[in-house]
C-alpha cells in the first residue's frame, strides 16, 4: 500500500497536465495566476495484492491445471483534476497573455451530494467582468471528479515439456467499470458550462497467449 499527500503550486500550465488550469492572462501581473498546478493531486492511494494459488491435491492433472494461477489486483484512488473557469469574451481592450477569466461572486463549489453531471458546480457564481478590466476568478479554482480504478491480472504458466511452456495472461482494466468522469465544461457562457459530457474508458479486457520453446 502506498499513500501520497502533496500540494503543487505554479503560475502557468505545462504542455501535458492532469487537469486544465490555463496559462497566465496578465503578463504584467503574474501574481494573479499563482495557484494549484494542473498536476496537483493532494491525495493518491495505491493498493496492490498478488496471490498465487497453491497446488490442489496430489493428482498431476489437477495440480497442473488448477494450481499455480497468479491473481494480481491494483487499486487506485486519487483526487480529481483541478481546472480553471475561463471566458472567451475579451473585455479588457488589451492583448491578454492567455485565456481570460470571469468574475467570481461566491464559492462555486458544491457539496458532494449536490453535484450532478449536469451541474458539477454553481454556474451562477460567475459573472462577466467590467469593461477594460480583468476578471477576479482564480486560477485552478475548482476540481473535477475523483479517479477510482480497479485493475486485475490473471496468469499461469503451463509446463508442457521440460523445454516447452505455454503462458496464459488476462488483463482487466477498470474491472468494476467505475464511471470516472472528465472535468466539466469550464468556459463561461458556453452551452456545456458546468456539464460533464465525457468520461474515461470503461472496463477493458485483453488476453495474451504465448508459447515458449
Amino acid at each position: 500500500a502506498h499513500y501520497t499527500f502533496s500540494k503543487f503550486l505554479d503560475d502557468v500550465e505545462a504542455a501535458n497536465e492532469y487537469g486544465v488550469t490555463g496559462s497566465y492572462m496578465d503578463a504584467y501581473n503574474r501574481q494573479l495566476d499563482k495557484g494549484l498546478s494542473g498536476s496537483d493531486v493532494p491525495h493518491r492511494l495505491l493498493l496492490t495484492v498478488l496471490y498465487e494459488l497453491p497446488a490442489f491435491g496430489k493428482n498431476r492433472f489437477s495440480r497442473g491445471v488448477l494450481g499455480g494461477w497468479k491473481i494480481g489486483v491494483l487499486q487506485t484512488a486519487q483526487s480529481g483534476a483541478p481546472f480553471t473557469v475561463i471566458t472567451t469574451a475579451n473585455t479588457t481592450n488589451a492583448f491578454p497573455a492567455g485565456p481570460l477569466r470571469p468574475n467570481i461572486l461566491r464559492d462555486a463549489s458544491l457539496p458532494g451530494g449536490d453535484r450532478t453531471i449536469t451541474r458539477w458546480f454553481d454556474t451562477t457564481a460567475f459573472a462577466a467582468p467590467a469593461p477594460f478590466a480583468f476578471g477576479n476568478s482564480p486560477r485552478s479554482g475548482l476540481r473535477g471528479a475523483s479517479l477510482v480504478t480497479t485493475d486485475a491480472t490473471l496468469e499461469k504458466t503451463f509446463k508442457i515439456t521440460e523445454r516447452v511452456k505455454f503462458d496464459v495472461r488476462g488483463e482487466f482494466y477498470n474491472l468494476l467499470n467505475h464511471a470516472n468522469f472528465n472535468i466539466p465544461g469550464f468556459t463561461f457562457g458556453a452551452a456545456d458550462f458546468g456539464v460533464v459530457s465525457s468520461a474515461r474508458s470503461g472496463r477493458t479486457t485483453q488476453i495474451a497467449l504465448r508459447l515458449s520453446f
